[in-house]
């Protein structure tokens, strides 16, 4: 699938250039997905942010779980591998084994744990901070602002390193890295993945990458991401709920690659306060997690959402 990009300067000034206002519009409901290009010093904080997660992932396993969320005592900051589960098209759930990652609060939070080996914390935060000011200009071209009651300086940033495993083990018929499922949150930005065979970066894999399931689709097709200039961004849950099916959250998978080759990437997921509550039109809420968790009034908050998104996608120990 051809990825609609534009160009930050445009995102600037989108509200002179009618022309770029709808060909971003379009992108985001008819497919779900769109690309932002010429972003300064995107790319070399991509970059910086990759050597920091390698560096990271190469550690001890030993040394990694001292950096665990307490999910008991509802933590989710830190380090994790294989948390969470998705279910085929035939109903069956997978867990996502080879998926390792590190959540934290961007800006920074005093419930971030950040580890003491290397400096994950600096290009972490470089990067989460220039996405997640990137992602509140597209927010307000469609709509999701204070005009619907989500005002951009009450949005909670928090970010996701992601570490898919190389696969070695030829008895593991799971053939996606991450099964697939749609962001319960409002929004979510996305860096391009590097891939790297025996230490050396690599192209992205014919068979691998990130596939999407466009709004007015069946099928999921490839998203040409390698441009590593390029910084994507999709559609939430929260975000359809809020705009009651105006968009449409975007379905993705993230399939594996063959042979001896490790992906790595960063997710930045936006969010709203515990108390935001919304009384959405959408579909969405025939879904169990806002049928059984809504107020009297029909309404429900994303505290309430979210906790039951963790349930259903949590993986069983």
């Amino acid at each position: 699938m051809k990825l609609d990009v534009i160009s930050y300067d445009d995102l600037l000034h989108i509200t002179t250039n009618q022309a770029v206002l709808h060909y971003l519009r379009t992108a985001l409901l008819d497919k779900g997905i769109v690309g932002i290009c010429n972003i300064p010093e995107f790319e070399n904080q991509s970059r910086a942010f990759v050597h920091a997660a390698r560096q990271f992932s190469a550690l001890e396993d030993k040394v990694k779980q001292q950096y665990a969320p307490d999910r008991e005592s509802g933590q989710t900051e830190g380090y994790e591998l294989g948390a969470e589960q998705f279910q085929d098209q035939s109903g069956k759930w997978h867990t996502d084994d080879k998926k390792a990652s590190f959540y934290a609060f961007v800006p920074d939070n005093l419930r971030n744990k950040w580890p003491r080996e290397i400096n994950l914390k600096t290009p972490y935060l470089e990067l989460g901070e220039l996405i997640f000011n990137t992602g509140k200009l597209l927010l307000h071209v469609i709509g999701i602002n204070h005009e619907v009651g989500l005002a951009h300086d009450s949005l909670v940033g928090y970010g996701r390193m992601l570490h898919y495993h190389k696969e070695n083990d030829a008895s593991n018929i799971h053939p996606n890295w991450c099964g697939a499922h749609v962001d319960h949150g409002v929004f979510t930005g996305i860096i391009p993945a590097y891939y790297f065979r025996n230490g050396k970066e690599v192209e992205e894999p014919e068979e691998a990458g990130l596939y999407i399931q466009a709004s007015n689709s069946h099928d999921f097709e490839k998203i040409n991401a390698s441009d590593k200039s390029v910084l994507l961004f999709q559609v939430g849950e929260f975000g359809q709920l809020i705009l009651h099916d105006y968009i449409q959250a975007t379905k993705h998978v993230v399939k594996k690659a063959k042979g001896e080759i490790e992906r790595f990437t960063f997710a930045l997921f936006y969010s709203a306060q515990d108390h935001v509550v919304v009384k959405s039109r959408s579909r969405l809420i025939e879904d169990e997690r806002y049928a059984q968790n809504q107020f009297s009034d029909g309404s429900i908050s994303y505290l309430k959402w979210q906790e039951a998104s963790f349930v259903r996608y949590r993986a069983r120990q």
